[in-house]
């Protein structure tokens, strides 16, 4: 009676130990294992160039709508390529910079930490896996020696 409840408990934790594992394989382990195909400086490097092409994507259509704007009201056209950038683009750079580089070191972090989280839960992942190896490894042997002593 004793051992069956021992036993009991035992195959409980190899199901708590599977619940976790198959828990992390259905939200997480594919988004984790592409992430950590990438080298950190790699992985940031690609989602900050996204990072900035979205943020001066957002800039032209701002400053395009903005001068569009500026055209119908003030009727305004520049009579040499010079007026058009004073006009229209030379207010726009400096704010875009800053923007630019705002949205640049705020992707950085939240990257990092991203690719950090994946790395923390891909070990943690195999760490329970070896958990689940040992306890079957074990569970074998002990079966193996019952049977031996009978």
């Amino acid at each position: 009676m004793i051992s069956e409840g021992c036993d009991l408990l035992i195959d409980q934790d190899k199901i708590i130990l599977m619940t976790k594992l198959a828990v992390y394989e259905k939200k997480y382990i594919k988004e984790d294992r592409r992430r950590n195909g990438y080298y950190l400086e790699d992985y940031i490097y690609v989602k900050n160039f996204k990072t900035r092409l979205s943020v001066t994507l957002a800039f032209i259509s701002f400053a395009a709508l903005d001068t569009m704007k500026k055209v119908s009201e003030n009727l305004i056209f520049p009579t040499s390529l010079e007026g058009f950038v004073g006009i229209y683009i030379k207010p726009y750079i400096m704010s875009w910079i800053i923007v630019l580089i705002g949205y640049t070191i705020l992707s950085t972090i939240i990257y990092e930490k991203r690719y950090a989280l994946s790395q923390k839960g891909l070990k943690r992942y195999n760490l329970l896996l070896k958990k689940l190896n040992t306890y079957d490894q074990d569970k074998a042997n002990e079966e193996r020696i019952t049977y031996e002593s009978e």
